[in-house]
């Protein structure tokens, strides 16, 4: 059983939540795109459902932040699928694209395998539009191998996603 993630907003004046967005509709277990390694995902016990059941479930998402950013949009990132989801901030707009390190769900194309993030945090677009957040790296292919976490490292990264030919640069990196 997989639990899921909706984005919503908070009115404060009228202390409202406003669903905007089930991220079911844009990544689902039942679809096998959406097959990101599995080594690090979490579950999620005793979720209550509704009257007095409950039951145990893999958090699916994991979304690890929601930011605005420039255009009036919202960045999702999904620690559990290794994208970021950029958003319309008012729920009307839609998806406006997606950055992902699984393969064919993207709409960027990284320049390198090695400029992919994995587990990603704290997504924020800068003033210049670029990119930056965590590379938390604990689902990086390679990272729980019998080869003693020689995959596993983490990282600031920065990217420029260019709209024009579809392609994401890795700008800059502190790596630990």
């Amino acid at each position: 059983r997989f639990e899921g993630v909706e984005v919503v907003a908070w009115h404060r004046q009228e202390n409202v939540i406003q669903p905007l967005y089930d991220l079911m509709d844009f990544a689902n277990p039942g679809d096998s795109r959406w097959t990101p390694e599995e080594t690090t995902w979490t579950k999620s016990a005793d979720v209550r459902c509704s009257g007095d059941a409950s039951l145990d479930a893999v958090d699916y998402h994991h979304v690890s932040s929601v930011s605005v950013g420039l255009d009036g949009n919202l960045l999702v990132s999904s620690r559990n699928l290794n994208t970021i989801w950029s958003l319309d901030a008012k729920g009307g707009g839609g998806l406006r694209w997606t950055l992902s390190s699984l393969d064919g769900l993207s709409d960027f194309a990284f320049e390198r395998d090695l400029d992919k993030f994995y587990t990603p945090h704290s997504a924020i677009e800068l003033d210049d539009g670029k990119l930056l957040l965590i590379d938390d790296g604990s689902s990086r292919p390679g990272c729980f191998s019998t080869n003693a976490l020689m995959g596993c490292w983490s990282r600031a990264a920065m990217y420029t996603l260019n709209r024009e030919t579809n392609r994401t640069r890795l700008e800059w990196q502190f790596e630990d």
